[in-house]
């Protein structure tokens, strides 16, 4: 008897001259950072123009057009360190910790002041830039290096004191800037390379205790941040609140209260008019929300939030241990330096000094989370498939 076979089902098979395409960079990231970098260049643009006619003769372009400069910079920086393996800054990592390291030393002999602050150092040609942001990404690189070769000794509280002396080292010079945002984003990095390095939990009970020491050592040695500390917890507790330390976080709370739900209107804003201090930088977002109201502030957050979980997202999917690693300081330092700006905004936290990242105005600080993004979606091309691509 004859039998028919079933009929194979036939596979559509790609054209030859067509070459699988490999090594993709995530899509999503790439969407993520391009969103936040446009959206926070019309935040900019509309925050910044009163202060910028105010301080430099009618001028209300200068921020806005310096920082498109430095967007245009950043995002080609970022497309090229993009296709750099991102093994190759493993090998550089104890040059760049020693360079951030001499430059955070030389700020107080060498640095410049604003708003009674010295964290800057100015460089010809380079201009003015802080070396705390060089030393974010030394961190990142460093402790990603090391903790991949010491990983056993990280499993033990002996084998975290180098990393933790490190950090406490660095807090001490930063004491002297001072820069208390710096310090929390740096030692959120370290941490947070050291628990997902294999450190235990249970080490941040005396971590804790330490921090709490120093955090009380801080306040009462440091006149100015038991005065903040005060104007956090009332900014309006003084009459003349505009003219004392409720100056910020006073007209921040004023700025984000009366934008309501829809917002008075991009470029309608009153409290960028001289009133809200550095419109420009650290309250960009109150200036945002005053304009756009609780809508343009929810879709802001959206949008941070996506970054962060497809960076957290990069980094659980990385081809080994070390992009891991760096993938997990890169997310970290972008959620804490985020969080901290809104907090400070809001009124949930001291007023620090935080940027919000990609928003408020600063080309080193710009750059070098473009470059850092770069280096991120490096890694992205690279990702190990989940179970849903496998499948």
């Amino acid at each position: 008897m004859n039998t028919i076979a079933p009929p194979q089902k036939r596979v559509k098979q790609p054209p030859k001259h067509i070459a699988p395409r490999k090594d993709r960079m995530d899509g999503a990231a790439v969407l993520g950072i391009v969103l936040l970098l446009v959206f926070g260049l019309i935040a900019l643009f509309s925050a910044s123009y009163p202060a910028a006619i105010h301080k430099f003769r009618n001028n209300g372009l200068y921020f806005i057009t310096r920082q498109g400069i430095y967007a245009l910079l950043g995002f080609a920086g970022m497309m090229v360190i993009a296709n750099i393996d991102y093994h190759v800054y493993l090998r550089f990592q104890k040059p760049i910790f020693i360079v951030s390291t001499v430059l955070l030393l030389l700020v107080p002999f060498i640095g410049v002041e604003h708003n009674g602050a010295t964290r800057w150092i100015k460089l010809p040609i380079i201009g003015e830039f802080q070396p705390s942001e060089i030393m974010k990404l030394a961190v990142i690189v460093s402790f990603s290096y090391y903790a991949v070769r010491l990983s056993d000794r990280i499993r033990t509280f002996k084998g975290t004191l180098p990393f933790l002396g490190i950090l406490v080292a660095i807090a001490l010079i930063l004491y002297k800037q001072p820069h208390l945002s710096a310090t929390i984003i740096i030692f959120g990095i370290g941490l947070s390379i050291l628990i997902v390095a294999g450190m235990k939990i249970w080490y941040f009970i005396p971590i804790g205790v330490v921090a709490g020491i120093a955090g009380t050592w801080y306040i009462t040695t440091r006149g100015y941040a038991n005065a903040r500390i005060q104007s956090w917890l009332d900014p309006f507790a003084t009459p003349e609140v505009f003219r004392h330390d409720g100056w910020q976080g006073g007209n921040s709370q004023i700025a984000i209260g009366t934008g309501h739900f829809w917002g008075r209107g991009l470029g309608n804003g009153l409290q960028k008019h001289l009133y809200l201090p550095e419109p420009q930088n650290d309250f960009i977002f109150s200036a945002w929300c005053e304009e756009m109201g609780f809508v343009g502030a929810l879709i802001v957050m959206a949008l941070f939030a996506f970054l962060i979980y497809r960076a957290y997202y990069i980094a659980f999917h990385a081809p080994d241990e070390t992009g891991c690693l760096i993938a997990t300081g890169i997310a970290t330092k972008l959620a804490i330096q985020t969080l901290v700006n809104l907090w400070v905004v809001t009124g949930l936290f001291p007023v620090t000094g935080a940027s919000l990242p990609f928003f408020s105005y600063g080309g080193t600080a710009l750059i070098m989370q473009m470059g850092e993004m770069g280096i991120l979606l490096n890694i992205s091309t690279k990702m190990r498939p989940s179970e849903k691509r496998r499948g």
